[in-house]
């Protein structure tokens, strides 16, 4: 028969006391080193200069389309997509313009679209800096029978900002 150990209650008390001191003093820590991650802002910057353009058929369907070159003002050459078929594309825009006009040539089929959009600085911190968003994006003029701006702020997390329906 194995030997029997008696510990005073006292002992067995004092035991579980210091386990569950660990345990508060190690909540503890991690409460206040998550405190601290909670009161510094979040300088998490989705501004962007890519303007995504969506073609679409008249169904409202995604639609492939065959772009040989794009012009973009402010650019000095022709910027060639690879591949040259896609149903969306992200192009770039120069902030420190008021506005853009692009230019898809389908072939020898030149289409036009002229866009007008601001520079907006956003302080989020001192510790984050100010931040530059490219907003309110119009429509000027566009060669294309159907277009609309649906997003009008450029950002990372944007979406589709122009919708072409092409027929």
């Amino acid at each position: 028969m194995p030997e029997v150990i008696e510990f005073p209650a006292s002992t067995v008390y004092l035991h579980l006391n210091l386990v569950y001191l660990k345990f508060v003093r190690l909540s503890l820590i991690l409460l206040l080193g998550l405190w601290g991650c909670l009161t510094e802002p979040d300088c998490f910057d989705t501004s962007a200069n890519l303007c995504t353009f969506a073609f679409f058929n008249a169904s409202n369907n995604p639609a492939d389309v065959q772009v040989d070159s794009i012009a973009i003002s402010g650019l000095p050459q022709l910027l060639i997509p690879t591949p040259t078929t896609f149903r969306q594309i992200a192009l770039p825009f120069n902030p420190a313009e008021p506005g853009v006009t692009v230019t898809f040539y389908f072939g020898n089929v030149p289409q036009t679209v002229s866009l007008r959009y601001q520079l907006k600085t956003e302080v989020v911190s001192q510790d984050c800096g100010a931040l530059a968003y490219i907003s309110d994006l119009s429509l000027v003029d566009s060669s294309f029978d159907n277009i609309t701006v649906l997003n009008k702020q450029l950002a990372t997390n944007a979406g589709t900002n122009v919708k072409v329906v092409i027929q």
